[in-house]
């Protein structure tokens, strides 16, 4: 969606800006649901605000990209006649439109990017839809082509703030980018229905999340498998319907509003059996979205001691095991059978709702916002 004008913001204004937000279009993965609430957050601080909207992940053109670039030209010179404006971009492993509209972007703006899947902001750029239709391509394109991409990546995100959702990918992006300033921040917890406390729900685990490779919907067979058999498995998220069926696992595919709710007050855990880590491409650390949307309905999470989620262990609620399937079942099982330790990691995630919601999650951002703004407002007062 494009915003045909900007748009006037009530409430306190603190940035005297336009915000311009380049992201993946709402429900096309867990980086475009993302956008949509933070932004909703940071937004009220703004005097204007314009969105551009992408395709997600395996559906750009190169034609999109280029209408897309038009459009944001078009937007800047708009609101640059206004006032300062500020660009910030949700770049993700897989997200290329946002990450190609940082080309030939205007050095008048102030740019800033969340990067979701650190030590990279990009990991595949050149995945538009017909690459993305055959393995052998993808893969045939990106992997001779790691050391040309980084150059890439550090050549458009020159004069770009990034930021981390997790202090290891923090450090993780100061290493890839040494040029670029970056700091690290939190994923928010976002408000969803109070259910009942995870005891006493069914005697059930689930998996969620969008079924991409990696995320651990490949293990359902050895889960099932482990566990016994008086634990029902469930699973709900976008492309889980085109899994295939299991004995003993329920496959609900994408659930929204109540239907969400009744997932996960149909689960005591949610299970994260996967590892981000490629032996093509490295080790990734992106900020799990899912343990945030299960903390959300005061769930548990239990998973492998990967990625960012042993850093994410230290602050509560969320368990980590060895990357062994046969663990992770044995921790689950002994764990929501234990009303106690249930209770306990009850305690921890309310604790993290508290201090993880999407104005304090946002608060980093619109910090630096101001403080670039500020120093825009003064450089234009010292030229004049």
């Amino acid at each position: 969606m494009i915003n045909s004008g900007a748009v006037p913001l009530s409430g306190t204004l603190q940035i005297p800006a336009t915000l311009i937000l380049v992201a993946p279009r709402a429900g096309s993965g867990g980086v475009g649901d993302y956008a949509e609430e933070f932004i909703a957050a940071a937004t009220p601080n703004f005097a204007g605000f314009r969105e551009i909207r992408t395709a997600g992940p395996g559906n750009v053109g190169l034609l999109d990209v280029w209408r897309d670039r038009q459009k944001l030209s078009r937007e800047i010179r708009q609101c640059l006649a206004a006032g300062p404006v500020v660009v910030h971009f949700e770049l993700s492993a897989a997200s290329l439109a946002p990450f190609w509209l940082l080309a030939g972007r205007s050095r008048d703006v102030i740019t800033t990017a969340t990067v979701h899947d650190p030590p990279q902001t990009v990991w595949w750029p050149f995945r538009f839809e017909l690459v993305a239709r055959s393995k052998i391509l993808h893969h045939g394109i990106h992997l001779p082509l790691r050391p040309l991409s980084t150059r890439l990546e550090r050549l458009l995100l020159r004069d770009t703030t990034l930021f981390a959702l997790s202090d290891a990918g923090a450090a993780a992006l100061r290493e890839t980018f040494p040029a670029c300033p970056v700091l690290s921040g939190q994923h928010f917890i976002p408000p969803r229905a109070l259910l009942k406390p995870a005891s006493q729900r069914p005697l059930a685990v689930g998996l969620y999340g969008h079924a991409s490779k990696g995320k651990g919907f490949e293990r359902l067979l050895d889960l099932r498998r482990e566990l016994p058999a008086e634990v029902e498995i469930r699973v709900a998220g976008r492309g889980t319907e085109k899994l295939p069926a299991i004995p003993g696992v329920t496959i609900l595919g994408a659930v929204e509003g109540q239907q969400e709710d009744a997932f996960f007050e149909s689960v005591r855990a949610i299970l994260l059996p996967y590892d981000k880590t490629s032996r093509y491409y490295g080790k990734m650390l992106p900020a799990s979205g899912v343990a945030s949307r299960a903390f959300a309905y005061r769930t548990p999470v239990i998973g492998f001691d990967s990625g960012t989620l042993g850093e994410a262990s230290g602050a509560g609620g969320l368990l980590v095991v060895r990357p062994s399937v046969h663990e992770l079942a044995e921790v689950a099982y002994r764990t929501i059978n234990d009303t106690a330790q249930m209770d306990h990691l009850d305690h921890q995630i309310g604790e993290l709702q508290e201090a993880r919601t999407v104005p304090q999650a946002a608060a980093p951002f619109l910090a630096r916002w101001k403080e670039a703004v500020s120093a825009s407002l003064e450089g234009r007062s010292m030229i004049l």
